[in-house]
């Protein structure tokens, strides 16, 4: 038996009790028998002494013989009382403790962004605080921080007070769970607007299991907690309210700040060549992604490192949350030299982060010559108009055989060769080969397998280029070794009837991967490039070559034609073959998109596919590949991006998933990542997903190269970052609430949060010495009186 003393047995006892203290007591006994043994002693007891009452005496009343038995029974109780040595324990109890948990960590020091209505309420809130930011001389701003001390500290700490009248408060700071150093209510407010948030990580989930650990002793009645919900360190919130759950202690949980994403813009993974030719466009490809900003405008920039001169711009639709989308910018570097090109999309006023805003590559611009072979049966349009356009270009080094041409026309024209390179060496001096309406008789075996060696000999991969003609290209061609090099099934190919008048003609129209593609830009931008596409000239002649080789791409093609499964048929396709790539045009007139502008267009398309096909003039000597990854430090859980690029790309492998990658770390086995061809043909990606913490060592083992492996070096570091995620985690809140039966408030409702607080109960702070019943004199007064009394009122009932 237990229960709490009313207060005059407390004084008749002698207990001293102070403000909010009781006395709860219990019975102690050395009765010696078991329980069940007692109870069936007192039920024999009563059933023994009731019957022998009923059975004697019974010319006296009922009820009189039934007072009797009572009496009786309590002088056997009194007896059972005195053997067993009963004694009265009692304990001192005090006001059961609330725990009050303020989140000082960085991340409450995030300004959200608020409607007018409510940030003019907040604005007064803080106001009538007295909360000063003292070294700017005005108001405190609204954080997160300054939020929650305006909960505890206005109205003369008119919350921490109220709590104080009906429980033991202990103010906790969650940073280390230290608490406040002083307990009364006016003094944690003067305490709290002294501090600043200073934790450089979120341990809400460990704060509260210290709480409850402090008062093991004596179990709270609840615990608040003021923040923003972000666990960045330790043990998540959830698996603490679990704990607080199984001991019976509520949380009641205070948000604050706002749960709509907070306004950033981040850019990741630039990609971008390393070296590239002085007026080519580069693209600086990279990908964007954007939170609270979905459906706005931002532009995205390129500049020089140290200039502040935006050297091209462009404007991107922000996605939705977390969606990450491809930006391409383009550019045409028109000086030579080594620079340090900056992508940044511009910041919005109330962006919290700006430094993942931008990111910045090295690039190496040239301006080479570039050595061409251009060979043609007849001198047609195509011919003229590009041996006088290729002629003229500093960055290209021609030379061109005509095959029906007299002796005398090389001697005329400094760029003729008399004869097709017979040697091997001469052959594959060049870069680009360009074979237009060829004649394949005029070409010995020796020459035509050496045009085939130069496309397709490992190492040593040369650019072919081959313009349809109606007279032999390409399907003169079937017989040779140049056959099985062409993106086209001869077997599918249909040439123009040369009976029939060319009357209609056809507009080129760019594919997806074309427009996206180098050799393709005839614009500064891709609108303009668009735009121009479908406004130049149309062409007439054009040979029907609707299979393709599994391996071509299509960059261009004729929307009115269609092959038997409806797909447009090609104008402009090209195919990796081996280390080598072979463009093939299936029209030999693109001389007629110099119509009224001379070769502005005309020369752009082909100078800069010369300048695409011709990429290993730019392979550095010991660079055919390098490894990379989009950063050189990473958090943990975030996943990492492996980048392989191939200087000269007739170097990478034929194989999507021809690389493979060598990962270490110290202490722990290696492991072996493929990569898998994203863009162009040179370029590999793979990923690490949720890499431990720990230094990365990571290099080339598929394909080999010569010297030492490509390789580089990452770290992943534990959690950094109180600013990682900054949107009030109200669901994690939320669900800690539920699990303890206790409730979520914000900032606006916080002021229920005093009556929603259980009563809690007392917590025994001292043992009191025990007070002995069974030898009181009250007790054998008592004894003594039943025992007279039994006698008496046996003797008035003529029973003795």
């Amino acid at each position: 038996m237990n229960g709490t003393l009313p207060s005059w047995i407390e004084r008749l006892l002698g207990i001293r009790t102070g403000p909010g203290e009781g006395t709860i007591w219990s019975l102690e006994h050395s009765w010696p028998w078991p329980p069940w043994v007692t109870l069936l002693f007192a039920v024999f007891t009563v059933v023994f002494v009731v019957a022998v009452y009923l059975r004697e005496g019974r010319q006296s009343p009922l009820p009189y013989r039934l007072a009797l038995a009572l009496v009786r029974l309590a002088l056997v109780a009194i007896v059972l009382l005195m053997i067993a040595q009963v004694a009265l324990s009692l304990k001192r109890t005090g006001l059961p403790y609330v725990a009050v948990v303020v989140d000082d960590s960085l991340s409450m020091t995030v300004v959200d962004r608020y409607d007018d209505k409510l940030q003019d309420f907040l604005r007064q809130r803080i106001k009538r605080a007295a909360l000063r930011d003292e070294s700017a001389g005005e108001d405190a701003e609204l954080s997160r921080w300054n939020l929650a001390r305006t909960l505890l500290v206005e109205g003369d700490a008119a919350m921490l007070s109220s709590i104080a009248e009906d429980y033991k408060l202990r103010v906790y700071l969650s940073t280390g769970t230290r608490a406040c150093r002083e307990t009364a209510p006016a003094a944690v407010a003067e305490e709290l607007r002294l501090l600043k948030p200073a934790g450089e990580s979120t341990r809400l989930g460990e704060a509260v299991r210290a709480v409850l650990d402090d008062l093991r002793g004596a179990a709270p009645a609840a615990i608040v907690v003021l923040s923003d919900g972000i666990n960045t360190d330790g043990p998540p919130l959830s698996e603490a309210a679990e704990g607080a759950r199984r001991r019976g202690v509520p949380l009641f949980l205070i948000g604050l700040g706002s749960d709509k994403p907070l306004r950033d813009l981040k850019l990741t993974d630039l990609l971008v060549d390393d070296v590239v030719f002085v007026d080519d466009v580069v693209h600086f490809d990279c990908k964007l992604a954007a939170t609270g900003l979905q459906g706005e405008k931002v532009a995205v920039t390129l500049r020089q490192q140290g200039n502040p001169e935006v050297l091209a711009k462009i404007e991107v639709t922000a996605g939705p949350d977390g969606q990450t989308q491809q930006v391409r910018v383009p550019y045409r570097p028109t000086e030579v030299g080594r620079f340090e090109y900056v992508v940044e999309v511009e910041p919005k006023e109330d962006e919290l982060n700006t430094e993942n805003n931008r990111r910045q590559r090295t690039v190496e611009v040239r301006k080479e010559k570039v050595r061409v072979l251009l060979v043609q049966a007849y001198p047609n349009f195509e011919f003229r108009y590009l041996r006088n356009m290729l002629g003229r270009d500093e960055t290209i080094e021609l030379h061109t055989l005509l095959q029906d041409a007299d002796l005398g026309y090389a001697e005329q024209d400094a760029a003729a060769l008399r004869v097709f390179p017979v040697r091997r060496d001469d052959l594959f001096a060049y870069d680009v080969i360009i074979l237009g309406d060829v004649n394949p008789a005029a070409l010995s075996p020796s020459a035509m397998q050496n045009l085939a060696d130069f496309v397709d000999q490992p190492g040593k991969g040369g650019a072919l280029v081959m313009i349809a003609g109606p007279e032999f290209m390409p399907d003169a061609f079937r017989a040779t070794p140049l056959a099985r090099l062409m993106p086209i099934e001869l077997g599918s190919v249909r040439y123009p009837d040369r009976q029939q008048a060319l009357a209609d003609g056809f507009q080129v129209q760019p594919t997806e991967l074309g427009l996206a593609s180098p050799p393709m830009q005839l614009g500064d931008t891709p609108q303009q490039t668009r735009r121009i596409w479908e406004n130049l000239p149309p062409l007439y002649w054009m040979l029907e070559a609707p299979e393709l080789k599994p391996a071509a791409r299509v960059l261009a093609a004729d929307p009115r034609r269609r092959d038997s499964r409806g797909r447009p048929l090609p104008v402009i396709c090209l195919q990796y073959v081996g280390a080598g790539k072979v463009l093939f045009h299936a029209t030999d007139e693109t001389w007629r998109w110099r119509r009224r502008v001379g070769d502005v267009f005309f020369a752009r398309y082909w100078v800069q596919t010369i300048r695409y096909l011709s990429r290993s003039k730019l392979a550095g000597a010991g660079r055919s590949a390098t490894l990379s990854t989009d950063r050189r430090e990473y958090a943990q859980g975030e996943t990492v991006r492996l980048r392989v690029r191939f200087a000269d790309e007739r170097t990478a492998p034929a194989e999507d998933d021809g690389v493979t990658v060598v990962l270490e770390q110290e202490g722990h086995k290696t492991r072996r990542i493929r990569l898998r061809r994203v863009t162009g043909r040179g370029v590999f990606e793979g990923v690490i997903s949720r890499p431990q913490v720990g230094s990365y060592h990571a290099w080339i083992a598929v394909p080999a190269t010569e010297g030492r492996a490509p390789a580089v070096d990452f770290t992943v570091a534990p959690p950094a970052g109180e600013f990682e995620r900054v949107r009030t985690d109200t669901p994690a809140l939320r669900e800690a609430a539920k699990l303890t039966r206790g409730r979520l408030y914000g900032f606006q409702t916080a002021d229920r949060l005093i009556k929603d607080l259980p009563p809690g109960r007392q917590v025994p702070i001292e043992s009191l010495p025990p007070k002995p019943l069974w030898n009181k004199w009250p007790v054998l007064l008592l004894l003594l009186i039943l025992l007279i009394g039994e006698w008496v009122l046996r003797k008035l009932g003529g029973m003795v």
